[in-house]
């Protein structure tokens, strides 16, 4: 029923603009601790994440902590022990925006002026950049029954795909135009 873009933001005072989807992974494993490794400033990188459980959390895993090991598994780089988890997309945003050399990942819901969204392998967080596919850090929203859906469940689909794209584009990316 719509797309949850998902950007990687940092406090506003941080000299960088993008990074590559590579050095976001080494970022939140702990890998890359100082921003002057990925050509910002020489200021030691403050990872903030949202908690076990957070649907967000697990996008991100997914989409960018994801690697195959050598036997060609797939793995999850865990997320730095020292990160400052938050319950909320809001609690992110806050932290990032009043703290120096922070850098999280954010629900596109959630952007404003207070914090900065970085490209990520030279692709902008845009709404635009999701719907045609080239900025990849992103997650569907479905609804799902189970079965065939009931006459009253199969009009609400209908009115969440039509009309109801009006309420999802107040947060999310719409699946229609």
């Amino acid at each position: 029923i719509a797309f949850d873009g998902i950007a990687i933001v940092v406090n506003p005072d941080v000299a960088l603009d993008g990074l590559t989807k590579d050095q976001v992974q080494a970022i939140f494993a702990g890998e890359i601790t100082n921003f002057s490794e990925v050509g910002g400033p020489d200021a030691p990188i403050t990872v903030v994440s949202r908690e076990e459980g957070s649907g967000t959390r697990a996008a991100f895993e997914e989409l960018v902590m994801e690697y195959k090991d050598e036997a060609g598994e797939k793995q999850i780089k865990p997320i730095v022990e020292s990160a400052l988890l938050q319950q909320s997309n809001g609690q992110v945003r806050t932290v990032v925006a009043t703290t120096p050399n922070t850098i999280a990942f954010l629900s596109f819901g959630f952007l404003d002026d207070s914090i900065k969204a970085l490209s990520i392998d030279d692709v902008e967080p845009t709404i635009d950049n999701v719907k045609n596919g080239s900025y990849s850090i992103f997650r569907p929203l479905n609804m799902l029954t189970n079965g065939d859906p009931s006459e009253l469940s199969q009009a609400f689909l209908d009115y969440i795909l039509s009309d109801g794209q009006t309420l999802v584009a107040e947060d999310y990316i719409t699946v229609t135009d």
